[in-house]
């Protein structure tokens, strides 16, 4: 631990460049990945040209899918099975603008991070940081990986391998999802193209849109979690012999976890306005479609459709893998933040100078304040939330089995 605060990282430049660098990449294609100093105007000029046609294809995603489940389709199974994706279409749109409307908080915990790789000095502290910062790149990594695989799976691979459809003279060619549009047939050429390529860019947009939410939530979370791991480390330090010879090393050293236990609070609260809203959205959106892709992974086994089995039975893995590692990001915190508050509980105090150690107290009552991520303030992010979670969307997919036989 370093009391100088004159002092700089000379590598900061390079290490928060590592930690944001596939960050950046994923949220800059759809508009979402903030300048901390101010763009030129090419660049708001193009940013504002993406987002504007994000929403584009959002809107022709879901506005089509709406009309033709309600104005074409009237059976109830037929509908509940485009239920699922109605659902999933919605989400998106709503994480999308959470995060355009988030852009100037977003903005304050990234220069939080950037004055954070800037300050920091001791060799041990930069390897704590480069480590959770790694953790962040490969939640990321994972989730797109998991994400694509299934979006690839449903909006490529199924329509291609169901082949055309003949029913008398009339030639029905695959699209990715039904839709219904008023102004033209899509099974015409132009149009069957447009309409076929429009979707399979739509759906690289639904997810990174949904992949940016999980990022931006480790990416932030992780760094918080190995501020904390460093703070737990200056606390065991704090007591040492060598170290405590001087009462105004002690005091210095004090009065800077102090600072930096405020300072990490701050960044905490920070978080969670960002990722408050988004994370209730994808929880709660994502437990009732893990019911009905349960549903739909059922029939198609009852049905002998391999294929719809194999598509809804990847989306469902991949669906549960999101919700499994917004839950893990929470549980970490969580547990980084008790690891703190048993550090200070089984601290030596008794080799403190009297004066600092009584100050001491003061470190352990706000260390005791629960250090945790929450979906919209209602639901804790942690292991527990993830199993209520699954409990939830299976009693749904009972009744629902209850109710369509």
């Amino acid at each position: 631990m370093i009391e100088r605060t004159d002092l700089r990282n000379s590598n900061y430049e390079l290490d928060i460049r590592y930690t944001v660098q596939v960050h950046r990449l994923i949220l800059g294609l759809i508009g979402i990945w903030p300048n901390l100093e101010k763009p030129p105007k090419l660049t708001r000029f193009f940013r504002g040209l993406v987002r504007t046609a994000c929403c584009f294809l959002l809107s022709f995603n879901l506005i089509p899918w709406t009309l033709y489940m309600f104005l074409i389709v009237d059976t109830f199974k037929s509908r509940l099975r485009m239920t699922g994706a109605l659902c999933f279409y919605s989400m998106v749109p709503a994480m999308y603008c959470t995060l355009m409307l988030r852009e100037d908080r977003i903005k304050e915990c990234m220069r939080h991070m950037q004055e954070d790789w800037r300050n920091v000095q001791d060799t041990n502290d930069r390897r704590i940081m480069l480590d959770k910062a790694k953790a962040g790149r490969f939640i990321l990594i994972c989730t797109t990986l998991f994400l694509f695989i299934s979006g690839f799976t449903y909006r490529l691979i199924q329509p291609i391998a169901r082949g055309k459809i003949v029913i008398g003279n009339v030639t029905i060619r695959p699209l990715v999802q039904g839709n219904y549009f008023i102004f033209f047939d899509p099974q015409l050429s132009p149009a069957y193209e447009i309409v076929f390529s429009m979707h399979l860019v739509t759906g690289i947009v639904i997810y990174v849109v949904k992949t940016s939410v999980c990022g931006i939530t480790a990416l932030f979370t992780m760094h918080a979690c190995g501020q904390l791991k460093m703070l737990a480390v200056w606390l065991e330090n704090l007591a040492n012999e060598d170290q405590w010879s001087k009462d105004r090393v002690v005091a210095l050293r004090l009065a800077a976890i102090v600072v930096h236990h405020v300072r990490i609070r701050k960044f905490l609260h920070q978080i969670q306005n960002v990722v408050g809203e988004m994370c209730f959205i994808e929880i709660i959106g994502s437990t009732l479609v893990l019911c009905l892709l349960g549903y739909y992974v059922i029939t198609g086994w009852e049905r002998n459709d391999a294929l719809s089995f194999m598509t809804y039975a990847i989306m469902l893995v991949s669906f549960t893998f999101n919700i499994f590692i917004l839950c893990y990001i929470g549980e970490v915190l969580s547990s980084q933040g008790s690891k703190v508050n048993t550090t200070c509980c089984t601290i030596d105090w008794y080799c403190l100078p009297s004066k600092e150690a009584r100050c001491l107290v003061l470190v352990i009552a706000m260390a005791r304040y629960p250090t945790k991520l929450t979906a919209g303030k209602v639901i804790d992010l942690s292991f527990s939330s993830f199993g209520a979670v699954i409990r939830t969307a299976m009693a749904y997919l009972n009744l629902l089995r209850t109710v369509t036989l």
